[in-house]
């Protein structure tokens, strides 16, 4: 899903970026990743509450649901956060049937919701990566 970074001719490199980000496998850690994430779109003056939303739930979904640490790559181009989070279990994603009554278990509902499309890569034996894209116009 993610692709090199390669600029449009009009393209200000100044508001685009790539992070590949090897955390460990801790609670803390999501606080963490989303603070960075935070900072680094406010420094440069855009939006962060959607894509923090998103970042913290697929990071606490790998953790809970996943195996081994999760690997995370966000990459902004042209106005589009890529957000990605891998780990190393082949389960599959499961996104329970919405339910008002739920008290927990609505993670990828707000991502479906936050995202302007979401998804899952299989990384064959290796695992899988949760994937989003995220607008964060200025």
């Amino acid at each position: 899903m993610l692709l090199p970074l390669l600029r449009p001719p009009a393209s200000d490199p100044a508001v685009e970026f790539r992070l590949d980000l090897f955390p460990p496998a801790l609670p803390e850690i999501v606080g963490a990743l989303r603070r960075l994430l935070r900072d680094t779109l406010r420094s440069i003056g855009l939006d962060s509450d959607a894509p923090c939303l998103v970042l913290s739930e697929l990071v606490t979904n790998a953790l809970v649901h996943g195996d081994g640490p999760p690997t995370v790559v966000l990459e902004l181009r042209c106005g589009r956060l890529y957000i990605a989070v891998s780990d190393a279990s082949v389960a599959p994603v499961v996104r329970p049937d919405p339910n008002d009554s739920r008290t927990s278990g609505r993670g990828l509902d707000l991502v479906a919701g936050l995202a302007d499309e979401w998804g899952v890569k299989l990384i064959g034996s290796y695992g899988k990566a949760v994937w989003a894209v995220v607008a964060v116009g200025g």
